[in-house]
């Protein structure tokens, strides 16, 4: 095949742009939402060399923010894309109630894009502005995330996993089943990166500063999930703990409890 050929029958790369400026993070009219922290991620952390790209834009340059309600829809179509067994996936019911109940546990990671390429990227549609007076019309592009909750549990438990009934009522009922805002354990319910980033090294990226990120907040003991054995190896390369098998049922069972201790308050004040 001719370069010529290969260059017609290759979609176009997008385009990609500068991050948003992480001192001045967008306020939302909207009291629900909270105000945004845009962290740009070292240029020492960056995936290089991405060779889906054009030679001119090598660094995706990705930044990390918390998540809220009104990334439902970039986050439900990543977690449909990213989980080939439609049992794992989180429903649209969970991921609303997760990140309305406890987005500031949610954390999804960016790229900026200019609009108006071919190549499909699946949360490209569900983008957003960065600034409404970009004449480029550059967008805020979800390629990965982690939804997470909190548990009294020390691991993953399918209740820990759950909706309860009435959440969205004024006053809903007390509750064993889903996020425990006064429980100590932050339960990752999911990791996904989109399929056309992944092996680059954005999983371990994003974990690191989720970790990195919970570890100085100081509002849990430790961090659990559980994955399957081909996964095990990925999360205690990033200081988590094999727990054994877990009781946990949900997508059919077969997994195994991973457990990541957060630093102890004088930890963090003697270490930073």
């Amino acid at each position: 095949m001719s370069e010529n050929e290969q260059r017609e029958g290759t979609p176009q790369s997008p385009i990609l742009s500068e991050s948003p400026n992480p001192v001045t993070p967008r306020q939302f009219d909207d009291q629900q939402e909270s105000q945004r922290g845009f962290v740009i991620i070292p240029e020492d952390q960056r995936t290089k060399n991405f060779h889906m790209y054009s030679n001119s834009h090598r660094d995706l340059n990705p930044y990390t923010r918390p998540l809220t309600v009104s990334d439902l829809e970039s986050v439900l179509a990543l977690e449909n894309i990213a989980f080939e067994d439609p049992n794992e996936r989180a429903s649209r019911e969970k991921l609303r109630y997760r990140l309305t109940r406890c987005g500031e546990l949610c954390l999804g990671i960016f790229c900026t894009m200019i609009p108006g390429s071919n190549s499909k990227i699946e949360t490209l549609a569900t983008g957003r502005p960065v600034e409404t007076s970009r004449r480029n019309g550059a967008i805020s592009v979800l390629i990965g995330h982690v939804i997470a909750a909190k548990t009294h549990d020390a691991t993953a438990s399918d209740a820990s996993m759950g909706v309860p009934e009435g959440w969205e009522g004024t006053k809903p009922p007390r509750t064993n089943i889903g996020h425990q805002e006064d429980g100590r354990t932050i339960v990752l319910h999911s990791v996904a990166i989109l399929p056309a980033f992944q092996g680059r090294g954005l999983g371990k990226v994003l974990m690191a500063a989720y970790m990195q990120q919970m570890n100085g907040a100081g509002i849990a003991d430790r961090l659990a999930l559980i994955a399957h054995d081909h996964k095990v190896n990925f999360y205690k390369m990033l200081g988590f703990l094999e727990k054994g098998k877990s009781d946990a049922q949900f997508g059919g069972g077969g997994w195994y409890d991973m457990i990541y201790d957060l630093k102890t308050p004088e930890a963090r004040t003697a270490y930073g």
